[in-house]
Formats: structure tokens, C-alpha cells, sequence
């Protein structure tokens, strides 16, 4: 099997699969506690990792829709309903679905899928999910996946 790389720094060889801000990250020893640990990688008699339940194959996800603020103050307005109201019957605070209406904050999964029943919309949709750059196979042994820290590099030099 090939060795995987961390998707923060780089360095191999990967220890677990960890959630961070959002997105699913394959991580090193020193990288795992950046995030919620999903899934521990454990180490076989040779010293590489075993991955065990990483997908391999393309699967669907859910996000949220782009514009999820203005559909949401659009639904809420068309019922006539104040937003401490629809606060007080998703039993979440005002201030909260003030920043999600206002798209300052994106609604949790749990939090849009309340918000879809009380106001009647949608705003979860099912995506094609990508295979990690880390899990595909590499076209040459030279091969590094981009980490976080190249993408920031990239972003700095395109800014200047």
C-alpha cells in the first residue's frame, strides 16, 4: 500500500482521520489533535498504516445551499414569523439564527434540517463527493499532495 501524507503538514505517514472545521482530513501523529479524531489508523507489524475505513470509492455528501441566509429570512418572512419566534420553537438562540439568516455563521446539519421543517425549505442538497488528493493514486513516486500550508503559499503569492 502507498504511504498516505498528512493533509496539514505533509509529513507521513498518516495516524488518523480527523474533522476539522468541516472537512475530513487524513493527519500525522503531531496533526491529529488539530481536530475532532473520526477514525484512528493503527500501525501492523511492518510500521505502515492499516487504513480501515477511510472510503476509497466516491460517495455522496450533504452541504448546505449557497444563499441559505436570504432563503431562509425569505421563508420566515413569508410566514409571518418573527426570528425570537422561530428561535424559541427550534429551542436555539435568537442571536445564533441572526448570524445563519445573515450568513455569518453556516448552519449546522442538525440546525438546517430543523430550520427546513419549521419553515418548510431546502436547504441541504446531496453533492458527488471527490476522493482525497492523499487516497488517490499518485501519478509518479515523487508524488507530494498539497497540504494546507502549500495552499495558503499559493494564495499569498496570487495576492501580490
Amino acid at each position: 500500500m502507498a504511504e498516505l501524507f498528512c493533509d496539514i503538514c505533509g509529513n507521513g505517514p498518516v495516524r488518523a482521520q480527523i474533522l476539522v472545521e468541516g472537512a475530513k482530513m487524513l493527519a500525522c501523529s503531531r496533526c491529529m489533535r488539530s481536530g475532532k479524531i473520526l477514525m484512528r489508523l493503527d500501525d501492523d507489524d511492518e510500521g505502515e498504516p492499516i487504513v480501515r475505513s477511510i472510503p476509497t470509492t466516491m460517495e455522496s455528501s450533504e452541504e448546505i445551499v449557497e444563499g441559505y441566509g436570504k432563503i431562509i429570512i425569505a421563508a420566515r418572512e413569508k410566514l409571518g414569523l418573527p426570528i425570537a419566534v422561530v428561535a424559541e420553537r427550534l429551542k436555539e438562540k435568537e442571536s445564533y439564527l441572526h448570524a445563519i439568516e445573515h450568513e455569518r455563521l453556516a448552519p449546522t446539519m442538525e440546525v438546517a434540517r430543523k430550520l427546513e421543517k419549521e419553515l418548510g425549505i431546502k436547504l441541504v442538497e446531496k453533492v458527488a463527493g471527490t476522493m482525497s488528493p492523499a487516497l488517490s493514486k499518485p501519478s509518479s513516486k515523487n508524488f507530494q499532495p498539497p497540504t494546507l500550508g502549500d495552499m495558503i503559499d499559493a494564495k499569498k503569492k496570487k495576492e501580490k
